[in-house]
């Protein structure tokens, strides 16, 4: 019997289905790869655009440009010491507001007056001192906001704490002195206490009228 000497056929070999395990491993990765970067792509542009709003949003406002309204200047008879000495003072009121601005206007004869009668009641030493013109400042201030309808009240603030305050009982006690007189010993320790303790002043909140600006000053 004659034996088959053909070779038995081989099946085709697909050239899109790599042979070489390798060579699987990465076109496995490589696919997984591309998923990735398109998914990473696809988030990126379909997420929402807040950082612009956001740096819109933490802008801090620009601060109100100041309005001054000029007074016409003021000549009064200073408080007699020596001999006759008269004020010529020029003034420009300092605010924020057009309506605090309007209301001024309306009632500017009052405040005139107002200062006037104020100044009149000024001594030339007073004056030529910078804590004299600072108190000015002050009157004026508090006396034509007052006109305006504004009050500039003391903003609150936290008490201070006390220092501890030693009981007279334990000075008793230590001295063998008798516990009757303790009490008035610590009414007194305390009311020293509280006359040492420095007055704390409040801040203001300034609204209305903000300053008072000297634009002359001339005492003769």
């Amino acid at each position: 019997m004659a034996q088959n000497t053909k070779p038995a056929a081989q099946k085709p070999v697909d050239p899109a289905v790599p042979t070489n395990p390798k060579k699987k491993i990465f076109l496995i990765l490589g696919v997984l790869l591309l998923v990735i970067i398109a998914g990473g792509g696809g988030w990126y542009f379909a997420k929402p655009k807040h950082d612009a709003a956001h740096v819109e949003e933490v802008k801090v406002a620009p601060p109100k440009t100041p309005i001054f309204i000029l007074l016409e200047p003021f000549t009064v008879n200073l408080q007699r010491e020596s001999s006759d000495q008269y004020l010529q003072l020029g003034i420009t009121l300092k605010v924020f507001d057009s309506e605090i601005e309007t209301k001024i206007k309306e009632r500017l004869p009052e405040i005139r007056s107002r200062i006037l009668q104020l100044l009149t009641t000024k001594t030339a030493t007073e004056l030529l001192t910078a804590e004299g013109k600072k108190q000015l400042v002050t009157e004026i201030l508090s006396m034509s906001n007052t006109i305006i309808g504004v009050v500039n009240a003391p903003a609150k603030a936290a008490a201070p704490e006390r220092p501890a305050i030693i009981s007279a009982a334990s000075q008793v006690s230590e001295t063998a002195v008798t516990t009757q007189a303790a009490p008035a010993a610590a009414v007194t320790n305390t009311s020293a206490a509280s006359a040492n303790q420095p007055e704390v002043k409040m801040p203001v909140e300034k609204t209305g009228i903000v300053d008072v600006l000297f634009n002359s000053f001339i005492i003769q």
